[in-house]
This record gives structure tokens, C-alpha cells and sequence, in this order.
């Protein structure tokens, strides 16, 4: 069985998790079985991670998808940007104005529509973003220690799955 400590130290076990603690054991019931609080608890994890990570640089997973989504489409608009990594345009546009504040992004008027900004990565932007990228691939290959390449092509199929199933498909 899988062993975690929680924040508080108290062992996290596999399926039949029972936690003991304080004065009375705390049992989990049907959690341990739920496909989204697996997906939950993983994505804290990866973003607690993450946070510790690039906390020199104060950015968030978001923003590495910005920036590598920019470093392959210089002039990316803010729909389409929006679009592919799953925000509302109005979500976004704080999270291109701290990039910009970080100068790691830059926002131009369009030359063929006056009313569209293209955004591009910056110098400094792309030099944040190969540090980034280490640290990604790095993070997958922890995150997936003990799997096989199959092991992992099944993992990466099985997620877009389930996020087409949501309704958001992923590349």
C-alpha cells in the first residue's frame, strides 16, 4: 500500500485508508475510489511543486504554458491563446499583464487589426523558459519514476480522456 504524510503527519494509506490521529480514526469511505479527488490531490501535489520550484522566478503552471505556447507561435492573439491552454480571454489578460510586468512577454498591436494585440516571448522570457523547461522534464521524470514508456503513453491517453470527456480536449 502507498504511504503519504499528510501536512499534519498522519499516515495517508491505499484503499481502505483509515487515518489515525488525535483521539478517533478518520475513515476515507469511497474517496480512495474517486477517478476526480485522484486527479485533485495530483494536481495539488504537481502545483505545490512547482510553486517551490519557481519560486525565484514567482510563476505560476500557467505561465509555463503561455510562454512555451508563445516561444512556437510568435504573435499568438489572446483568443487563440486562451483557447489552448482552457481560460476564458478575461482570465487571461492578468496573467499576460504580469508576464509583461516580469518582461517575459510582449504585447504589440496587431499590424492587420487594430483592435488585436499579438503577443511574443521576450529575450528574457525565452531564457526563464529553458530554465523552466528543465525543471518540467525533470518533474515528469519524477513523477512517473517506476513507470514503463508504456506505462506512461497509457497515462498521458487515459488524461485525454478523461478531459475529453469534460469536454476539453487536450494535443
Amino acid at each position: 500500500m502507498n504511504k503519504e504524510k499528510s501536512e499534519r503527519g498522519r499516515s495517508l494509506k491505499g484503499q481502505d485508508e483509515i487515518v489515525e490521529g488525535d483521539d478517533a480514526e478518520l475513515e476515507f469511505g469511497m474517496l480512495p475510489q474517486l477517478i476526480a479527488r485522484q486527479l485533485r490531490i495530483a494536481t495539488l501535489m504537481a502545483f505545490k511543486d512547482f510553486a517551490m520550484e519557481a519560486a525565484n522566478w514567482n510563476l505560476s503552471p500557467g505561465s509555463f504554458e503561455i510562454l512555451e505556447l508563445l516561444s512556437h507561435n510568435p504573435g499568438l492573439g489572446h483568443s487563440r491563446l486562451a483557447a489552448a491552454i482552457g481560460l476564458e480571454k478575461s482570465s487571461l489578460v492578468p496573467a499576460i499583464a504580469r508576464l509583461e510586468d516580469l518582461a517575459l512577454v510582449e504585447r504589440k498591436q496587431s499590424a492587420t487589426d487594430k483592435r488585436a494585440h499579438e503577443l511574443r516571448i521576450t529575450a528574457k522570457g525565452k531564457k526563464v523558459l529553458a530554465e523552466l523547461r528543465r525543471y518540467i522534464l525533470d518533474r515528469d521524470s519524477r513523477i512517473t519514476k517506476g513507470m514503463s514508456k508504456e506505462d506512461i503513453a497509457n497515462l498521458n491517453r487515459l488524461l485525454k480522456k478523461v478531459a475529453s470527456s469534460m469536454g476539453r480536449g487536450t494535443p
